[in-house]
């Protein structure tokens, strides 16, 4: 199981986007009959965004935002050095804390890079901050690694220490269980933000306009020299061709990939036709996601008296 500070930005991200292929052309979806056509894809209407990479989806809604990470974070870091403090460990403090770099933004969508700027500097590098828990595992002491994760490999539990450590103490008050549903379900978890994020990432790439789209970008990409299919298969080089220093071939990759995009306007409608499956999965789950809502509410409520307070 991820410990909470794993999880947060798994949620977060995916809040904001959903891992699939494809956009597609402007093409109008379906001709007559209400929101959806003869073929049951919605119709959209296909704008210029601006800023692709940030564009706000309306699933965004219902799951946590920056500051709202930030501040659980931070709580997670604070209710986890009390504890290790109140078991024995004084001096202890989290290897690394949350950061926010200012004015960064995505560079990606479901669709792989769309960010020209990026796509300059960085080629397909994800340029994404150091995992916490990976930055801060260095060579710790066993006694301290089961104090805060619990025991280790077969290992002794550390004596006072609560079940899973203290990191695991300030999961379950951070996250506290659901009283209804499944019992192994945290409260607030975004379970079903994860859920229709991926349904509709899943729609969306299967949507006759994506498809569509896809073979235009494909097509434009053949005619720059790169015989690829999909936008992934360049995207998914990184750590395989695109390693070491980011070279010119990769620049070139990745700029001629974002300008096919644009061109053919595989950007601009995935966002679209992802906007309007999201829609219509909000209406048929409107409920169960205001319920969610709430919870999430409630966890940065508890999270922010944490942080005032100074501890649980």
């Amino acid at each position: 199981m991820l410990h909470a500070r794993q999880r947060l930005p798994l949620l977060l991200a995916g809040a904001v986007a959903v891992l699939a292929l494809g956009a597609c052309t402007a093409e109008p979806a379906a001709k007559q009959g209400g929101p959806d056509g003869p073929t049951g894809e919605p119709q959209v209407s296909v704008t210029p965004q601006a800023d692709p990479a940030n564009a706000v989806l309306p699933l965004d809604a219902y799951a946590f935002d920056q500051n709202q990470a930030k501040v659980l974070r931070q709580a997670q870091d604070l209710l986890t050095e009390s504890c290790m403090h109140r078991i024995g460990f004084a001096s202890f403090k989290n290897a690394s804390t949350y950061v926010t770099v200012a004015g960064a933004h995505r560079a990606t969508t479901g669709i792989g890079l769309v960010d020209a700027e990026s796509a300059k500097k960085y080629g397909y590098r994800s340029g994404a901050l150091p995992d916490r828990d990976a930055a801060g595992e260095k060579k710790r002491d066993p006694n301290e690694t089961a104090a805060l994760f619990g025991p280790q490999d077969g290992g002794p539990a550390h004596p006072g220490a609560p079940e899973g450590g203290c990191s695991g103490e300030a999961d379950r008050k951070l996250y506290p269980r659901s009283t209804s549903g499944p019992s192994a379900a945290p409260a607030g978890n975004s379970l079903v933000v994860d859920q229709l994020t991926q349904q509709a990432g899943d729609r969306a790439r299967g949507d006759s306009r994506i498809v569509a789209g896809i073979t235009q970008w494909s097509t434009c990409m053949r005619d720059a020299g790169f015989q690829v299919k999909t936008p992934w298969e360049l995207q998914q080089m990184e750590g395989t061709r695109w390693t070491g220093p980011v070279t010119s071939e990769e620049i070139t990759a990745a700029t001629t990939d974002v300008s096919c995009k644009q061109k053919t306007k595989l950007t601009d409608t995935w966002s679209a036709v992802l906007t309007a499956y999201q829609k219509g999965l909000i209406e048929r789950r409107k409920q169960d996601l205001d319920q969610e809502k709430k919870r999430l509410d409630e966890q940065v409520t508890y999270a922010e008296k944490v942080l005032k307070d100074g501890s649980a």
